[in-house]
């Protein structure tokens, strides 16, 4: 199958457009905050607690996204979210401009694009099976992948470094509206809703019951329930040695310890690219739910490899295993659930996995630092590396890696 494929659909390569313009906007905005920040003259504290604030606002609109996605069209939702973005985006830089932004002011615009953020992708991924054929779908969640690293953690942080470096901080600000503006035409050339998203938005229940119902369905839905577990059960053991740990390691056993780990994290990057295309060129696995686990579980592997050496040449290339393993698995597990998942639900799902995955991500920050103080740095690394396996054997011997005897919206009572 060819991965560039769906870019041959009108209407899906308006979306793609409007989602890559919306991915490097995220991208340079990450480092637009902590520039602006650090020009007002903050202290290593106050640049925390205001870049915190983003996710705040991310894990505070996740819930309610997947619930919106599912009541209203999802063109009207995306368009929605670019529109405050580029108002949000041009006042901070228009303030910083006259010189009247302050740190609450940053804090609060931090809170609102990241909350924002949130509403944006469940629209996506609900949208997407309206505009492309099933048999498309391995090919465009193989092209988002891609997209993240590429645009959202090199281009856009380039760009917008380069930018600010030449000039001020509200120049790159302005660079991220002109983005916004464009991503917002795009997404305004989109198609109007179709009958079956009119239909999903005339629910009479109330957003409380709509998302109580979003939970029951993961929680009654064995290949949801066991994916969604496992995910957070690996973030809760990865994300705090790569981001932790390992900077720690390099930075401790390297005079260029800084510059080698950002190598390491673009050999991640890199295999993470190379893993969503390739992923993007196949079908969907029969046996998805065993693919997937098993993928996450090989790419976890490699993350004990900290323990046994500190060469930054095999840390790297176990990264990018890493990177490449967990990428395919991640194709897989956005295309199943659009091709799985009713159209009804899908928002919902999206935003409730979405909301799993990054609310225990700080938790595991928090607990390696904390881990740390009483438990060696090579434990905690085999640990990180074994335990998705471990978790990936439970769950098989407890049957939950079993696959689901009817498929689609029948699988939600297998």
């Amino acid at each position: 199958m060819n991965p560039l494929r769906p870019l041959t659909i009108p209407t899906y390569r308006r979306l793609f457009a409007a989602m890559v313009l919306t991915i490097f906007a995220q991208g340079a905005w990450a480092l637009y905050l902590a520039m602006q920040t650090l020009d007002l003259g903050a202290t290593p504290a106050t640049l925390s607690g205001v870049v915190a604030w983003s996710g705040i606002g991310l894990l505070a609109g996740s819930l309610p996204a997947g619930v919106l996605a599912d009541r209203i069209p999802n063109k009207s939702v995306i368009v929605g979210v670019l529109t405050l973005n580029l108002t949000i985006a041009t006042a901070t830089s228009t303030a910083a401009i006259l010189g009247v932004v302050t740190f609450w002011m940053l804090a609060a615009s931090a809170f609102i694009i990241g909350a924002s953020t949130a509403f944006f992708f469940p629209a996506y991924t609900a949208l997407v099976p309206v505009l492309v054929d099933s048999d498309d779908l391995m090919a465009v969640n193989g092209l988002e992948g891609a997209t993240r690293p590429l645009v959202g953690q090199a281009l856009a942080p380039a760009a917008v470094g380069a930018i600010i470096g030449a000039s001020v901080p509200a120049a790159g600000g302005y660079l991220i509206a002109a983005t916004l503006g464009l991503a917002l035409l795009t997404a305004l050339q989109l198609p109007a809703p179709t009958p079956a998203e009119t239909e999903a938005d005339t629910s009479a229940a109330s957003p409380i019951t709509d998302l109580v119902d979003g939970f029951r369905y993961v929680a009654r839905t064995r290949w949801v329930r066991s994916s969604v577990l496992f995910a957070a059960v690996m973030g809760l053991a990865v994300t705090g040695p790569l981001e932790v740990l390992l900077p720690a390691l390099m930075r401790s056993s390297h005079d260029n310890g800084p510059a080698l780990y950002g190598a390491i994290l673009a050999a991640l990057g890199a295999g993470g690219l190379i893993g969503s295309l390739l992923a993007g060129s196949w079908r969907t696995p029969e046996r998805f739910l065993p693919a997937m686990v098993g993928v996450w579980v090989l790419g976890c592997l490699p993350l004990s490899i900290p323990a046994l050496t500190n060469n930054p040449w095999a840390i790297g290339a176990g990264l990018a295993i890493y990177g490449a393993l967990i990428g395919i698995g991640m194709v897989i597990w956005g295309t199943v659930l659009q091709e799985h998942v009713p159209l009804e639900m899908l928002g919902r799902v999206a935003s409730l996995d979405f909301f799993i995955s990054i609310a225990f991500m700080p938790l595991s920050i928090a607990l390696t630092g904390i881990l740390s103080r009483h438990i060696d740095t090579h434990t905690l690394f085999i640990t990180s590396g074994l335990v998705p396996l471990a978790t990936a054997a439970l769950l098989a011997a407890l049957g939950q890696l079993r696959m689901p005897r009817k498929t689609l919206g029948e699988a939600g009572k297998a």
